[in-house]
């Protein structure tokens, strides 16, 4: 695989000021101004080393002031590094500051002309997409308005919709999706699985670690301006969730809580009651959590999730949700979940346990990837994807499907 983005060894700096105020006189006569006046460095991102493949999609994560914005403005070439390099390789479009090339004076159409060209789109090129960037943003009626009569809705959709279709070879999302309402959101995710399917390479950074485990493979986790893991997007994931619990997101036991219940071990046994780590697809089986709770805890939530060992999320049930309500929970369980017929195709899986209280907010015992699960062929003739739904096919004479 060809390299499209890779930073060797990359630092930024900024010079953070501060100057002792004055009175009022000294602030009307200008005395004193530059006196007392201070510096100090501050480093957004020290030694950071990474590579992106062409086509792949990375997801970056990290808390506020963890330098996930300042890697992207590098990588997009708005900022220069202070240390190392930056060498990226394919024409980049940057859903960064939408709308930055935009002039409120103009109307959306001249803005989508001007903030193509900015891009090094001439106007016959830009009269090939324009049509597509006006219907992706919905803003017909509004197209010969000035933008400045524009809601910040309308405004950030026809930014969208110029970015999307200047043909990139490499995107870069900050926080983007936060565009629109959800049917445009929904329509900006689809944009980008077109880009993803078409080769393009993606960089996505974001706080929703739902959405890094849904776009990409690949995740890297940024603490203080510093690679704190870099990996299996779900790897990733499991580590930003420890630190937004306040633990050490390099530890290798991937486990936060207060304990008031402790999940002491997982096991997933077969229909005999046998402990196993291999099931076929189809098999009906058991995932057992040994729990304990030495004062009794009202309301917990005990909760499983399935990922595939690339990061893929498959599924997250847990008590709540299955209208499995439990008042108290005390002393010394085994919490059960029973699958019949375990529909996951052939692969590499591995299985997250948890404890929550009611509103899944406070974790009491949270282990993720804790248990290993080896799923083989079990009759099942589907290869594709994550689950088989044991359907069957058949051919029927054409009839017309009535209107509903």
């Amino acid at each position: 695989m060809s390299r499209a983005i890779s930073l060797d060894h990359v630092s930024k700096r900024y010079m953070l000021f501060r100057q002792a105020r004055g009175g009022f006189k000294e602030w009307m006569l200008g005395l004193g101004r530059g006196r007392d006046r201070t510096s100090r460095e501050f480093w957004a991102l020290s030694d950071v080393s990474f590579e992106v493949g062409s086509g792949e999609t990375v997801a970056i994560l990290g808390h506020n002031g963890s330098g996930k914005s300042t890697l992207l403005q590098l990588i997009a070439g708005i900022l220069e590094p202070d240390g190392g390099s930056v060498d990226v390789r394919g024409r980049v479009t940057s859903l960064l500051e939408l709308g930055a090339g935009f002039s409120p004076e103009l109307s959306g159409r001249e803005n989508v002309y001007l903030n193509a060209s900015l891009h090094g789109f001439s106007r016959r090129d830009v009269d090939r997409f324009f049509d597509a960037v006006v219907e992706f943003s919905e803003i017909e009626p509004f197209i010969d308005m000035p933008v400045r009569t524009y809601s910040s809705g309308m405004y950030m959709r026809l930014a969208m919709g110029v970015a999307v279709h200047l043909d990139p070879e490499i995107v870069l999302i900050d926080e983007a999706f936060a565009v629109g309402d959800e049917s445009f959101q929904r329509k900006c995710m689809a944009k980008l699985k077109s880009f993803q399917d078409a080769g393009v390479t993606v960089v996505i950074v974001t706080h929703d670690a739902q959405l890094a485990e849904r776009m990409a493979r690949e995740g890297l986790l940024l603490d203080h301006g510093r690679v704190a893991a870099r990996g299996p997007v779900g790897d990733v994931v499991a580590r930003y969730h420890r630190q937004s619990a306040g633990l050490d997101a390099s530890a290798e036991e991937l486990r936060w809580g207060s304990r008031e219940i402790v999940i002491d071990e997982v096991v997933v046994r077969d229909a005999a009651g046998q402990a196993i780590s291999v099931a076929r697809t189809g098999d009906a089986l058991e995932i057992v959590m040994a729990a304990r709770a030495d004062a009794p805890v009202r309301n917990p939530v005990f909760g499983l999730g399935i990922s595939r060992d690339d990061g893929a999320h498959v599924t997250g049930p847990n008590t709540r949700m299955n209208g499995f309500p439990i008042d108290t929970f005390s002393g010394r369980h085994r919490v059960v979940f029973r699958i019949p017929a375990l529909p996951l195709l052939p692969g590499q899986y591995y299985l997250s346990v948890s404890a929550y209280d009611y509103h899944l907010v406070h974790a009491y015992d949270h282990r993720e990837r804790v248990a290993p699960l080896r799923v083989v062929e079990g009759g099942t003739d589907e290869r594709f994807g994550l689950v088989t739904v044991n359907g069957d096919w058949r051919i029927e004479p054409f009839q017309a499907i009535p209107a509903s």
